[in-house]
């Protein structure tokens, strides 16, 4: 299955349970993506926040592009600024990490980002 095809079926399982991106705090892979784990936060982001759908296909078309397959996606953190995308490195490439700042915010990286490869990307939000 590919990077695509994976995320729309989490986004299509989390639909199910009514669970936005304003719910979420990360979900995590283990195992090469056997193991999801979903971690929701206490308080929703805020109302301007992108929909599930356009930040998992936002995600999904990046990893096509850049030929990442769904077994080194690592996690994918919903920030309030912007949503990190933490892929495995393999033997012999470095881990990597994707961000896609929420319109409107640069969302600089932090410290423990030194030793990956950082790209930021752009995510429109939904703001109605």
């Amino acid at each position: 299955m590919d990077v695509t095809s994976f995320l729309k079926k989490i986004c299509d399982v989390l639909a199910e349970q009514d669970t936005s991106a304003r719910d979420l705090e990360a979900i995590e892979f283990a195992a090469d993506g056997r193991d999801i784990s979903i971690r929701a936060r206490r308080e929703p982001h805020g109302s301007p926040y992108p929909p599930l759908p356009a930040v998992l296909g936002a995600i999904g078309r990046t990893c096509l592009e850049q030929g990442v397959a769904a077994p080194q996606l690592s996690r994918i953190a919903f920030l309030p600024h912007e949503v990190r995308v933490e892929l495995a490195g393999g033997a012999h490439q470095p881990a990597k990490v994707i961000l896609y700042p929420i319109e409107g915010t640069l969302g600089a990286p932090t410290g423990d980002l030194a030793p990956l490869s950082v790209e930021r990307l752009r995510l429109i939000s939904s703001r109605r």
